[in-house]
């Protein structure tokens, strides 16, 4: 491992000693709240505030009739899900004193475009997500495989992102339409259920 991954990891190991520490002191600490403001900007481009200092675009490719300024949004789940998993690597693997050389995550998913458009199926139901994720871990390191194996494993049980996407997780959502409140139904993703049948086998 190169020093500079060294230096990386111990300032990971630092900042996660410290909310482990006010986690196991405090049974209230562990709260975070998270906000995005997404705004369109015409087409199919979208520009995205996270909190004050980081700003997103967000387009689609020529062939939905976006000028691919940016990843799509279901780019961006797969996104999400590879990099907090190679996140939790980081973090865990740190606590632990465990050497990584290399932590790679390749993802592919499914997608109909039919069940986004609306455009109905008379033999089957096609959903607007993704019917299927798949993804491979390359890591390289020292460590003895029964360690790794381990990291692995609760890497797989305590990433944020996996477990929201097969937990089934409450959306609410409000739309003000001409400064007029319409409530809308909550939801819970059908991919998260169909993903958590899918681990179960």
């Amino acid at each position: 491992m190169n020093d500079e991954n060294i230096k990386s990891l111990e300032v990971v190991k630092v900042a996660v000693g410290k909310i482990i520490n006010n986690a196991n002191q405090d049974k209230d600490f562990g709260n975070f709240k998270y906000y995005v403001n997404s705004k369109w900007e015409g087409g199919t481009l979208c520009k995205n505030q996270i909190r004050r200092a980081h700003k997103l675009l967000v387009d689609e490719p020529p062939a939905f009739g976006g000028d691919d300024l940016s990843a799509s949004p279901v780019e961006l789940v797969l996104a999400a899900l590879g990099s907090c998993q190679i996140i939790m690597f980081s973090a865990l693997a740190a606590t632990r004193g465990i050497e990584l050389e290399e932590c790679e995550v390749t993802l592919k998913a499914h997608l109909n475009v039919r069940g986004l458009l609306g455009i109905k199926e008379e033999q089957k139901t096609v959903y607007p997500g993704f019917s299927n994720i798949s993804y491979e871990t390359k890591i390289v390191s020292s460590e003895s495989t029964k360690i790794l194996r381990d990291l692995v494993e609760d890497v797989e049980k305590q990433c944020p992102v996996m477990d929201m996407l097969i937990r089934p997780v409450k959306v609410e959502g409000t739309a003000l339409i001409n400064d007029e409140v319409l409530a809308l139904t909550s939801k819970v993703s059908p991919l998260s259920k169909l993903l958590k049948l899918f681990r179960r086998k």
